[in-house]
């Protein structure tokens, strides 16, 4: 696995759906909120990076990438995050650019991870805690250990879509927010060069990402 690129693997994800924006109450418990608890979201999450790491010779750069494909879509408030990172510019296009767009960020991620996660050598990873966070979400701490270097703390941010529970944020040891990282990145862009320059940026990310 290519550890150094982590960060990098954390990209923003967007597909097209509706989501709810309003700020939601801290349930008592996530148990109590109805489906799968945040921190159960989270390890199904790692299950699948896990396996795809364990067998990453098997399945090849493609088959990693359709599975994390998958697990992205079910465990991630995709929307949510597409727009925070857009920004004002979101309300500008119109809903043909925003498909576009959300389904080629989606294949960035995807990618990057199945670049990333592309081998195993003893790596694993700890839920440490689950607790309540701000403007109803839930932070799920979480440890990547490596054997032969220092473990990595990755915090999980989950708010409800529906009745289920989403990340919408990875905190690289409780302090890198990857969503933020990606509004400035991406607002940059198209502030200097425009939304197409961004897409077309994107476009060649994946392609690059795409050769073993």
């Amino acid at each position: 696995m290519k550890f150094f690129a982590l960060i990098s693997a954390l990209v923003l994800l967007s597909v097209p759906a509706a989501s709810q924006e309003a700020d939601l109450p801290v349930p008592a418990t996530a148990a109590e909120a109805g489906g799968a608890a945040p921190q159960e979201v989270v390890e199904s999450f790692h299950e699948v990076l896990l396996r795809c790491m364990q067998e990453a010779d098997q399945i090849g750069f493609e088959g990693r990438y359709e599975r994390i494909l998958a697990t992205l879509d079910e465990t991630f408030d995709l929307p949510f995050m597409a727009r925070t990172a857009v920004g004002a510019a979101w309300n500008q296009l119109s809903r043909e650019e925003r498909v576009e767009f959300v389904g080629l960020s989606r294949r960035l991620s995807a990618s990057r991870y199945a670049d990333n996660f592309s081998g195993y050598d003893g790596e694993s990873f700890e839920t440490l805690s689950e607790e309540a966070a701000a403007r109803g979400t839930i932070l799920v701490k979480t440890r990547f250990n490596l054997p032969s270097e220092d473990p990595v703390r990755f915090d999980y941010r989950l708010r409800k879509l529906g009745d289920e529970w989403r990340i919408i944020d990875v905190q690289l040891d409780g302090k890198i927010s990857e969503l933020a990282l990606r509004r400035g990145q991406y607002r940059s862009v198209i502030q200097r060069d425009g939304f197409a320059k961004l897409e077309e940026a994107l476009e060649e990310k994946i392609v690059e990402l795409s050769v073993e």
